[in-house]
């Protein structure tokens, strides 16, 4: 069964974007051990998520397969750019996209990114990026077969 792409329901589906960012979170501390567990911090990121949404045009949209949330991608729709060396345009930005590790493989992140590519042409705007951590090679793959392109590269040192 495919998986249906919709908007989110802040009544019916909190609690399992909720789990979905302890999922991804902690996915990305296996990688970047650094980074705080999902529990600790995906109450105080939703918030945070939707203060972004509110602020920038955002949208969040859940994949539902088999009647259960099985991810989602949040893409702010109007990001108006914060240094006078970029270019003067707003763009979107997708902030996040997790699918839940049982399901992957089904084509699930893919029609997240679609739906999201659709709302940033709906948008009106010229440009669609993400980041996405180094080590995430799947998610790099996914990118990449989807037509992204590497644009800037941002590093970091231990101190």
């Amino acid at each position: 069964m495919a998986a249906v792409i919709r908007e989110y329901d802040a009544n019916a589906d909190r609690e399992a974007l909720r789990g979905c960012v302890i999922a991804l979170q902690d996915f990305e501390r296996e990688l970047e051990p650094a980074l705080p567990p999902g529990a600790a911090m995906a109450d105080s990121y939703l918030v945070f998520l939707f203060d972004q949404c509110a602020s920038s045009s955002g949208r969040v949209f859940v994949a539902e397969s088999e009647g259960r949330v099985a991810g989602f991608i949040c893409v702010l729709t109007r990001v108006l750019p914060d240094g006078p060396d970029e270019p003067p345009d707003a763009y979107c930005y997708i902030s996040d996209l997790v699918v839940l590790p049982h399901q992957r493989g089904q084509g699930i992140g893919r029609a997240l990114l679609e739906r999201a590519e659709a709302a940033a042409r709906e948008s009106g705007a010229g440009n669609l990026q993400v980041a996405v951590l180094v080590r995430n090679r799947a998610a790099h793959e996914l990118y990449r077969a989807y037509g992204f392109r590497e644009f800037e590269v941002h590093l970091r040192k231990r101190l």
